[in-house]
């Protein structure tokens, strides 16, 4: 199964340079929880900045980097084509996008389960999500905390 985890902000605010424009103990608890275990892809800018926060990918779980170059890294699968590596991808394994803009605004699409937690406060930022028609999907579960809102919406058969 393929899912798609973000945090996203008032007016779809996603980032801001390379980094998120908020810090939430809870959104990195939820983050942390839902993907240990599971294979995350993520675009080459993601991977080196979570490296550079870090200083190693991200541990208990399976990292792919989606990229147009030649970028390697010790022990971490890469793929220059993300729509194959997600077509093939295995059914009743789950797979977890984790960014960044441009590897999300690809994948929207093709992600059967998407992970957001909503934040509901102002941010100042440059990245934003591209639009989600929200139709398209059957909200399954919803959990608030403070300024956050946990939704999972799976994609309407």
């Amino acid at each position: 199964m393929v899912n798609l985890i973000v945090a996203i902000g008032k007016d779809n605010l996603i980032g801001k340079g390379n980094l998120l424009p908020w810090h939430y103990k809870e959104d990195m608890k939820y983050f942390k929880n839902t993907t240990m275990g599971k294979k995350v892809i993520m675009g080459e800018q993601t991977f080196k900045s979570i490296v550079s926060y870090i200083n190693k990918p991200l541990p208990g779980r399976t990292s792919v980097i989606a990229t147009l170059t030649n970028y390697t890294y010790k022990d971490i699968e890469v793929t220059n084509d993300i729509f194959t590596y997600l077509k093939d991808f295995p059914q009743d394994e789950e797979l977890f996008i984790i960014g960044g803009k441009i590897i999300y605004d690809l994948t929207l699409d093709l992600a059967d389960r998407l992970y957001i937690t909503h934040v509901n406060k102002e941010y100042e930022g440059d990245v934003f999500f591209k639009h989600i028609d929200y139709s398209k999907y059957n909200k399954i579960s919803s959990t608030h905390s403070g300024d956050l809102e946990f939704a999972v919406y799976e994609r309407k058969m």
